[in-house]
């Protein structure tokens, strides 16, 4: 698979995509699976459904920052062997969504992405919709909520992102460099037990290996918005690992259950940021936690 730069211009063939699945271990025997692009404004969003036969639910999944649908495949594997219809796409400036690399100049763009498949989704089908969403992913779900623009039956949210990791000195830093440097070369933290995937990510070439410095300038901005939103009554759950450090979880989980009082937090013991792509053990465990909620 070739490494997107600046955008994604040629939509892939049908050989491209069988490809694509094959790369990154999605299982479709049996399964029934749909690609396209989506128009907005200037960008292209790419979107897949998956539909076994009979399924007993929808599930929209939200990747996080810097991956993209494939790097999400361990959770759209489970869920579709437990008969839901998955859908999920690129966020932009991602995988194979159109867009500048990584970049982002305000949180509500992803929102308003977010909105359109949502809508999208909600043509297709009439199963019951839930969401899941990791990290960044989670963000847009929690500021989507928060601004009331719609429900869903159960909401996960895995690794939340609200603040990243080491919040008050990574926003110094980004003050004082930001003038004189718009990107910083990324340094692939150990965010995960499993040795394997950690190998894997730093050769895919849908991820990208420089980190915008307006991200984080969008990242600062958000946080300071969310802060003003009023409660919401919506149930969600958030799964977070406790060695987490790419995002700042425990100021992040109090932030979430002051604003969703009706807030459920499950904690996985020695659980990376990657809780997606631990070692068999932690994801068995993750795994097993989203599908008791949504069964519940």
């Amino acid at each position: 698979m070739k490494r997107g730069k600046e955008s994604v211009s040629k939509h892939p063939s049908i050989e491209d995509i069988n490809h694509y699945l094959s790369f990154y271990e999605i299982y479709t025997q049996g399964i029934e699976h749909h690609f396209e692009f989506f128009q907005y404004g200037a960008e292209k969003i790419f979107i897949q459904s998956f539909t076994p036969s009979n399924p007993i639910g929808c599930v929209l999944v939200v990747h996080g920052y810097l991956d993209h649908s494939g790097s999400i495949r361990n959770l759209i594997n489970s869920l579709l062997h437990k008969q839901y219809l998955v859908i999920t796409y690129d966020l932009q400036g991602h995988g194979l969504s159109s867009g500048a690399r990584a970049e982002i100049n305000d949180f509500h763009d992803y929102v308003a992405v977010f909105h359109e498949v949502n809508q999208w989704v909600r043509r297709k089908t009439n199963l019951p919709l839930h969401v899941v969403a990791h990290s960044t992913g989670g963000a847009i779900i929690l500021d989507y909520l928060l601004r009331k623009q719609g429900t869903f039956k159960k909401v996960i949210l895995v690794s939340p992102l609200v603040r990243s990791y080491k919040w008050h000195l990574s926003k110094l830093g980004i003050r004082l460099i930001f003038p004189f440097v718009k990107q910083l070369t990324r340094v692939y933290k150990k965010n995960s037990s499993d040795a394997a995937y950690l190998k894997f990510v730093k050769q895919d070439p849908l991820q990208h290996h420089k980190i915008p410095l307006v991200w984080f300038v969008a990242l600062r901005e958000w946080n300071r918005k969310l802060k003003n939103y009023k409660k919401s009554d919506e149930k969600i759950f958030v799964l977070q690992g406790d060695v987490d450090q790419t995002v700042d979880w425990n100021y992040n989980l109090t932030f979430i259950q002051k604003k969703f009082p009706n807030c459920q937090v499950r904690l996985v013991h020695g659980g990376d940021h990657q809780l997606l792509n631990e070692n068999p053990s932690l994801l068995a465990k993750s795994l097993f936690y989203i599908h008791e909620y949504l069964i519940e």
